[in-house]
């Protein structure tokens, strides 16, 4: 990043230094953004949605030289007229009058919900002028314009994902792996790491592995939570499953749960990817799903829902689409939108397959994997975001 006469000037309204996901989406961007040529950065942080979010306790994972080049992106100088603004964090606020020529904001929902400051907002005061909105999937852009928003001012840019860190293990770096968390050669790790919220379908993911478990098939479940971000961790899913299913009080099949609260660094999420046979999100509702896309990355069959935010990037060749049918409201929890209904039969033989060792391992997946990386690595697709400035 060099500052010229003729470096176009941007400010990025967002969060560093927390693993969440729109805070590590902008850190992401902000290490690509720096190299690209006639960019001048700033970037303003914005306030943490929740009080008790720190750098000490939710690290972004980074290195400590990429962590360095993201914080020491400086504040733009007071007064001057910048060329670009870019918010990017969580409730969505309108940027400073008059502080940039052009305004994109980014905006992403998985169910239609929106969190706005000050509510409510006139959604038309986000794409005046030349301004824009950039969402990450098609999924998100649909309910965008189901809330109101102007479907010619939405701009979708997919996520990306360090390339240069999600890749496969090697056989002997995954047997470590393994051995790390106490999983024998033998097993069949499943793992996820969403937030046990309903539209991410956790217990649907948990009730597959039961089935297969009670079946006499060696599974594990690996569950990483965000028990830190929102203090939400899987004991609350895990009892009112047993409420439900009698199978998950057996000791044997909670013997073969393992859940992770604690923050992991990027390095640490490879392992986890990399040591399962699948990553499973059998989901209702995604903005976009990065973890499948990371997942991917590190060489592992995913299990996702058809019909969702994941059919933007999923080829046939890296995993399974459950069949899946449009939700009803009167089955979802209260203050739900539009979501998905995966199938439940459908997931359980997805995982049998995997189970039994019919997941296509071949030339065609690693090339399926490596096509992917090149569409899907974080300075492509800055630079489609850059692009639109």
């Amino acid at each position: 990043m060099n500052g010229s006469a003729a470096s176009k000037t941007l400010c990025i309204e967002g969060w560093r230094g927390i693993n969440h996901s729109i805070g590590m989406v902008n850190q992401n961007q902000i290490l690509e953004w720096l190299k690209l040529p006639g960019w001048q950065l700033y970037h303003r942080d914005a306030p943490y949605f929740l009080p008790h979010w720190s750098r000490s306790s939710l690290s972004a994972g980074f290195s400590a030289e990429e962590q360095a080049l993201i914080d020491a992106v400086p504040p733009p100088p007071e007064g001057q007229l910048l060329d670009g603004c870019y918010r990017i964090a969580s409730p969505i606020r309108l940027g400073r009058p008059g502080s940039a020529r052009r305004t994109g904001t980014f905006v992403v929902t998985e169910v239609g919900d929106l969190a706005f400051e000050p509510e409510p907002l006139d959604t038309d005061l986000l794409t005046q002028g030349d301004d824009f909105v950039v969402t990450p999937s098609h999924w998100a852009r649909e309910r965008l314009v189901e809330r109101g928003f102007k479907a010619e001012a939405i701009r979708v840019v997919p996520h990306g994902y360090k390339t240069d860190v999600f890749q496969p293990l090697s056989p002997a770096e995954r047997l470590e792996a393994r051995q790390r968390v106490g999983i024998a050669a033998h097993e069949i790790v499943l793992c996820n790491v969403g937030v046990s919220t309903w539209n991410k379908g956790v217990e649907l993911a948990v009730l597959g592995y039961v089935q297969l478990r009670s079946e006499g098939f060696p599974v594990r479940l690996i569950l990483k939570d965000h028990k830190g971000l929102y203090g939400l961790g899987v004991e609350r899913v895990m009892g009112e499953l047993m409420q439900r299913e009698p199978l998950l009080q057996r000791a044997d099949i909670q013997a073969g749960i393992l859940v992770i609260s604690s923050s992991l660094n990027l390095h640490q999420l490879r392992s986890l990817y990399g040591l399962a046979d699948a990553y499973v999100s059998p989901y209702r509702a995604e903005g976009f799903n990065l973890p499948v896309l990371e997942a991917m990355g590190c060489g592992t069959w995913v299990i996702v829902t058809g019909g969702g935010a994941t059919d933007d990037f999923v080829p046939p060749a890296l995993g399974h689409r459950l069949a899946s049918r449009p939700g009803r409201l009167a089955n979802a929890p209260a203050g739900q939108g539009r979501f998905m209904a995966p199938e439940v039969e459908d997931l359980v033989q997805a995982l049998r397959t995997v189970a039994e060792g019919r997941v296509p391992r071949g030339p065609e997946q690693e090339a399926a994997r490596q096509a992917l990386a090149e569409r899907y690595n974080w300075g492509r697709v800055t630079a489609e975001l850059a692009a639109l400035f």
